[in-house]
């Protein structure tokens, strides 16, 4: 049907393209030095960030793609509500290759789990459209399934990173049975804080798994907020 109805870049409503060449061009990249275990940016002097280095997150490592702005931020915006199911395997490619540069070792690829409510309002789950086109690409097992939201949670948009730990705690639980002493890959489309990360690494581990890696296609990068990667007050990261 795109004879009919022909694509157009979500970015710059080019005809022919979902998101077209010199839009991806305009993509930013996460580069420099990264903290090496969150993936924040981070100057040259040090190994990790400040907040890594005070509390050691639950996952053994994460990245992320991209900022998470202009054409990657109208391109996620695209596969999450407005139903540009063909963005998702186009925002799999370039995760494909950080799998590969990482050198992770992954028996398991599981996507962030949306809340029920939210999955049936959407009708389907963007983190899991992603990993379905990584998965096939890495020749690796994925499940939709193994790890799902108990509860529902309030929209985080306008959360500070405490609010954010808070409306997450205990919101994910994960399937021993399939998990045992597995290496997990976990999936999502943007890490804003990490509390969602943190939080299904939690639950992942609590079931048996050995190692968690993170990936989203997009970061957001927080300029004005001293906890840049997200860590909540000691007082909520004891309940985790």
């Amino acid at each position: 049907m795109d004879w009919l109805y022909p694509p157009r870049c979500c970015n710059c409503d080019r005809r022919g393209f979902v998101l077209c060449d010199e839009c991806i061009m305009e993509i930013d990249p996460l580069r420099g030095t990264l903290c090496q275990k969150c993936g924040y940016p981070i100057d040259g002097k040090s190994r990790l960030c400040e907040d890594c280095s005070q509390h050691t997150p639950p996952y053994t490592q994460m990245r992320s793609w991209a900022v998470h702005s202009g054409p990657i931020q109208k391109a996620i915006h695209a596969l999450k509500y407005k139903r540009n199911l063909a963005m998702g395997k186009i925002l799999a490619q370039p995760l494909v290759d950080l799998v590969i540069k990482s050198k992770w070792q992954i028996d398991l690829v599981v996507p962030v789990p949306l809340s029920s409510s939210r999955l049936r309002t959407r009708g389907y789950n963007q983190a899991a459209l992603i990993t379905s086109y990584l998965a096939a690409s890495l020749d690796v097992q994925h499940s939709a399934n193994c790890v799902k939201r108990v509860r529902d949670t309030s929209t985080q948009i306008e959360m500070d990173v405490n609010k954010r730990f808070t409306n997450l705690l205990d919101a994910f639980y994960a399937n021993p049975a399939t998990l045992k002493k597995k290496n997990i890959l976990i999936i999502d489309d943007v890490i804003t804080t990490g509390a969602t990360m943190q939080n299904c690494a939690k639950a992942l581990l609590e079931a048996g798994a050995e190692n968690i890696y993170c990936l989203s296609v997009a970061r957001a990068i927080l300029r004005h907020t001293k906890h840049h990667q997200g860590f909540a007050s000691n007082s909520v990261l004891q309940s985790l």
